[in-house]
């Protein structure tokens, strides 16, 4: 039986392509999952400045803390030297900075660059043009909501819309009591 000939309630497929292609798959990460917000823990696992957990948003490795002043932060997780993975634990604690395992670039909470070997002898370095690159990142009922996107989505129009359009208003979700 063709798709042409289906019996009307059958809703016809994509070939399946579509979901095997790695070509097709790609372009998804990217057009979705990072272009998007996307919800990725619980404010309450990041319960402390130094606090971290990594996350894979779309194609991207992202790093998520809290920073001294009690904000949450994200990062793509990468050293901004040669491009190590920054954080190799899914989760963690760190006192004052994040260090690369690989020539121990070091970073603040704040994503700033504090110190790397022989970092004195590079007077031409930036500290804070070489820091970590910066995810947004928005809490909103006790969950952290990260965004890849340069110039991501209005957080009020397309997270907070899709809530009003379901159940009517913001409040009607903030009464659910999600803590």
């Amino acid at each position: 039986m063709t798709s042409t000939n289906l019996p009307a309630s059958l809703i016809p497929t994509l070939a399946g392509e579509y979901y095997t292609d790695p070509g097709i798959f790609a372009r998804e990460q990217e057009r979705v999952f990072e272009a998007m917000w996307f919800c990725v823990a619980r404010a309450c696992e990041l319960d402390k400045p130094g606090a971290f957990r990594t996350y894979q948003v779309g194609r991207e490795s992202v790093l998520v803390s809290r920073a001294r002043d009690n904000s949450v932060r994200a990062f793509l997780n990468i050293c901004r030297h040669r491009g190590a993975k920054l954080c190799t634990e899914e989760s963690g604690e760190v006192k004052r900075a994040f260090q690369c395992p690989y020539h121990a670039w070091t970073y603040g909470l704040d994503g700033k660059l504090v110190a790397a070997p022989n970092l004195t002898s590079m007077p031409d370095i930036d500290r804070t043009a070489y820091g970590l690159i910066n995810v947004h990142v928005r809490e909103w009922l006790g969950y952290v909501w990260v965004c890849l996107a340069e110039n991501p989505p209005s957080f009020e129009e397309d997270v907070l819309g899709a809530v009003v359009e379901r159940l009517g208003d913001v409040a009607s979700i903030e009464r659910y009591d999600v803590d």
